[in-house]
């Protein structure tokens, strides 16, 4: 039987967000996946099996700050420089887009049998040992197990629940809109001015539906066959190469939430199609990648 254990109010400094080649902000749905994985594989002793196993991770944000720079329409990264070289010219190096954010995180668990003393040693391995969408922990958070009904969920407040809507892109999709338009039509602004008989011009913004929609990283799709690839490190593992997966997400305000089983994600594998997916509704259709 599943239990849910919460991350509260986790404090990441320097995370990625550089989610996907297509966007940047909110860390990708992965990469807390990712973070609940690696605290499984710690907690039995590195090994991929074992008693406690985290089936999904809920994501709630706090707060979260871009580390950018906004004049007008246009937004450049903040990004740190290499150290001047023997010409004294600065070296090549990549772009990383980088976020702070406060997140709590909703872990869908089985196998704890000690209760608040094996949510202590979690508490204890990932402040030691992890990182977060390769940010830092600065703080040692509060883990603490919570039962499915609203009083839990109201706890989470104030907070925002990243929920999953490629049921939108299938929707556009299904209407005739590529996978691109049907994403573009989600996220743009629509500005109409009106003209009054007395010659006023008023104007007003729209966008397609209501609510905060985001669009997000979830998951890679293949685009080749698994084979071997020459010059690798490691010839003796087939490799095979992905693309990000693109859709469309929703921050939702926590007291909307009616059970928490709506706000875990997890893992779900479809053919070439790999993603994290919420409800275990299938991603075949509704994805850019």
């Amino acid at each position: 039987m599943s239990q849910y254990l919460v991350i509260r109010r986790l404090q990441v400094r320097g995370a990625n967000a550089l989610s996907s080649p297509l966007t940047f902000g909110f860390p990708a749905v992965t990469a807390f996946l990712g973070f609940g994985h690696a605290l499984q594989r710690h907690f039995n002793g590195g090994g991929p099996s074992g008693d406690f196993q985290i089936d999904g991770v809920g994501i709630v944000s706090h707060q979260f700050e871009m580390l950018d720079h906004q004049a007008g329409y246009s937004r450049t990264l903040q990004l740190t420089a290499n150290p001047l070289n023997e010409k004294g010219q600065r070296s090549s190096f990549i772009e990383e887009g980088r976020c702070h954010m406060t997140v709590s995180l909703v872990l869908e668990v089985r196998g704890l049998t000690r209760g608040q003393r094996d949510a202590d040693r979690l508490g204890d391995i990932l402040f030691a040992r992890m990182k977060l969408a390769g940010g830092d922990l600065l703080v040692k958070p509060k883990l603490e197990f919570i039962s499915d009904d609203r009083r839990s969920i109201r706890s989470l407040m104030p907070g925002y629940a990243l929920m999953d809507r490629r049921d939108w892109m299938i929707e556009a999709v299904q209407g005739g809109d590529d996978a691109m338009m049907a994403l573009h039509r989600h996220l743009r602004v629509q500005h109409r001015s009106t003209i009054a008989e007395d010659g006023k011009v008023s104007w007003s913004s729209q966008r397609h539906r209501l609510g905060w929609v985001v669009p997000i990283a979830t998951g890679f799709h293949a685009i080749n066959p698994v084979g071997p690839a020459a010059q690798a490190r490691d010839a003796s593992t087939p490799h095979r190469f992905a693309e990000s997966i693109v859709t469309l997400g929703e921050f939702v305000m926590a007291t909307r939430i009616q059970r928490l089983s709506e706000l875990i994600w997890r893992y779900h594998h479809d053919g070439d199609i790999y993603a994290c997916v919420q409800n275990s509704s299938s991603p075949s259709v509704p994805v850019i990648n």
